[in-house]
């Protein structure tokens, strides 16, 4: 059996109700989406190929929280207008 396996099995028989139906809806609307007929072979079937898919090959790597995000210039401040006099 593989991690992947192992953890499907782990959801689907999960002891707590609302963990194990959150789970299993899930994997039902993905697999509606998909109009296949929904059972534990096809599901999990889909969940060990979706992990695959979205498992990123490389570990995380945390940044520094200065470079997280964008930084955006401060807003500029509008002074008085500089254009020709109206005042005569």
């Amino acid at each position: 059996m593989t991690e992947k396996d192992q953890q499907f099995s782990r959801m689907w028989n999960e002891a707590n109700k609302s963990k194990r139906e959150k789970f299993r809806n899930l994997l039902k609307s993905k697999l509606e989406a998909r109009q296949i007929i929904f059972n534990e072979s096809n599901a999990r079937a889909f969940w060990i190929v979706y992990v695959a898919l979205t498992t990123p090959e490389k570990p995380y790597e945390e940044r520094p929280r200065e470079e997280r995000f964008e930084r955006r210039p401060p807003p500029r401040r509008r002074g008085p207008s500089r254009g020709p006099s109206r005042h005569r």
